[in-house]
């Protein structure tokens, strides 16, 4: 209510600047606007620019390092092939680009190698152990001398057990040399060609899936806390027909330190594919939920009561040519105006221009809008 009162003090103060009174004596109506009060069930609100954005978006990236050996190829409008590009759709498992393998079939080569030359190892380790058991068992060699033939076999088994290892880990690597698209989308960026020389990380595709997309703005503290997830946003688009409904999918929890807002997503369905990443969209956001039988004001028509110091009133025009000071009971206020929640009914018309120039019973001239 202080921040009603302020406004209201402002608002008064601003419009009776620069007025003159008429010459003693003379009385002449007081030219005013007028409003029809009416019910409202929501507000304009306010409005917000958001860039479209994919539902969701993966950077594919190589696991391996290597020159770039082959980029999938399509079918161009006219039917000739061409490599895949910005803006073409893929499916999930398509192969979109290969690094050349020779340098990691070389690789799986020697991890084989390497097991075969363990193996042979470890059999020969196994032999020298069975017969240690056996003289053992004669008491011809020492235990000592049989524990040591049983570290040896242990080693053994472990290289082999390594080698065996690297074998799998050369064979990851030589199936990363093929990166597959793992969702179906479109593709957003291609930065890579045939020939380029990638490193591990680098990414080679941005894949998006838009069947759904998300409209993200920046919602200021004051807007911020009205805000809910699951609430609905009307969105209109400058290059697409028509007003489209997106929900409120996520929030951001702290405001962004540069701009001092919160980062806000709205999602859509965009089944049809005309809502194209980066497209700029107008939400209109609801600075607050009005009951059913919400009246609304301009804040232009509220003065401070004469005869309540902590009431509101406002001129009702009577007749044509004469206002009545009627006293009201105000809400919340939202936006350029204020909900009246007592003291006027649907159809009333009360000065929204000219109210602090105003007495009660005052003669008006209504000036049309």
């Amino acid at each position: 209510m202080r921040t009603l009162l302020t406004l209201v003090v402002l608002v008064s103060a601003l419009a009776a600047c620069g007025h003159k009174g008429p010459p003693p004596g003379e009385k002449v109506p007081t030219p005013v606007r007028v409003r029809k009060v009416e019910e409202r069930t929501a507000l304009a609100g306010a409005r917000y620019s958001g860039s479209v954005e994919p539902g969701t978006r993966v950077d594919l990236a190589f696991k391996v390092g290597g020159y770039v050996r082959e980029i999938a190829m399509t079918k161009g409008a006219a039917g000739e092939a061409r490599k895949v590009q910005e803006g073409d759709f893929v499916t999930k498992g398509t192969v979109l680009a290969v690094v050349r393998e020779s340098d990691y079939e070389m690789r799986v080569s020697g991890a084989n190698a390497a097991v075969t030359e363990a193996l042979a190892a470890q059999k020969q380790v196994q032999l020298d152990f069975d017969r240690a058991q056996k003289l053992a068992a004669t008491n011809a060699i020492s235990k000592a001398e049989l524990d040591t033939q049983g570290a040896r076999l242990a080693t053994a088994n472990a290289r082999v057990e390594g080698a065996k290892a690297r074998i799998q880990e050369a064979q990851i690597s030589l199936a990363d040399c093929t990166l597959r698209a793992p969702i179906d989308g479109v593709v957003l960026k291609r930065p890579i060609e045939v020939g380029s020389l990638v490193a591990p990380g680098s990414v080679g595709f941005v894949i998006a899936d838009t069947k759904t997309v998300k409209v993200v703005f920046g919602a200021p503290d004051r807007l911020v806390e009205k805000l809910k997830p699951g609430a609905e946003l009307k969105v209109t688009f400058e290059a697409v027909p028509g007003e489209r409904t997106a929900t409120i999918s996520r929030i951001a929890p702290s405001a962004d330190l540069r701009s001092r807002v919160f980062e806000v997503e709205a999602s859509l369905p965009n089944a049809d594919g005309q809502l194209k990443v980066g497209l700029i969209g107008k939400l209109v956001v609801p600075e607050a939920a009005l009951a059913s039988s919400s009246l609304v004001l301009p804040l232009t028509a509220v003065l401070r009561s004469p005869r309540d110091p902590r009431g509101f009133s406002v001129f009702v025009l009577e007749g044509e040519a004469k206002v009545k000071m009627t006293d009201v009971k105000l809400g919340e206020v939202v936006g350029n105006g204020v909900i009246v929640s007592e003291g006027l009914a649907v159809g009333d018309r009360v000065v929204s221009m000219g109210a602090t120039l105003l007495h009660d019973g005052d003669a008006v001239r209504v000036i049309p809008d």
